[in-house]
């Protein structure tokens, strides 16, 4: 199940991190989304599942804010577009490479840094592979 307030502490950490990286550097990055992402996994518990649903709905709620505002001042400045893209849209031919590149470079990295948030949250004992906490989780859960 979503836990909503934990999407929200994701994207509230992307936009402070972003909007740190654009003062700096007058771009707009991937660095936002993933470390909200990490973070969305990290405070949703131990479960590298549930880290990294977590955090690919950080990384869509805040690419659905950051994508629009990012093309508004692409325009408008005539700044560059996101990071790493400005770099390999000469590799691309079609709008849909171009789209498709933008949606994965999107979506995996948060899902690969929400499980790692989660995993990062593990005790130092090791639950991943210890056969008594499975035991006690799904005795809990039942």
């Amino acid at each position: 199940m979503t836990q909503w307030r934990v999407v929200v502490i994701g994207v509230g950490l992307a936009a402070c991190t972003e909007l740190l990286v654009y003062l700096m550097t007058g771009q707009f990055t991937l660095v936002g989304g993933v470390t909200g992402s990490a973070l969305a996994g990290y405070v949703v518990g131990t479960d590298p599942a549930d880290g990294a649903w977590h955090g690919l709905l950080s990384g869509v709620v805040w690419g659905s804010l950051l994508m629009p505002l990012s093309i508004l001042l692409t325009f408008l400045n005539e700044t560059p577009i996101l990071f790493p893209f400005q770099y390999l849209l000469p590799f691309f031919e079609t709008s849909g490479e171009l789209t498709t590149a933008i949606m994965l470079a999107l979506s995996l990295p948060n899902v690969a840094s929400g499980a790692l948030g989660s995993v990062a949250r593990r005790d130092a004992e090791g639950t991943w592979f210890d056969p008594k906490m499975a035991e006690v989780e799904a005795v809990e859960e039942a």
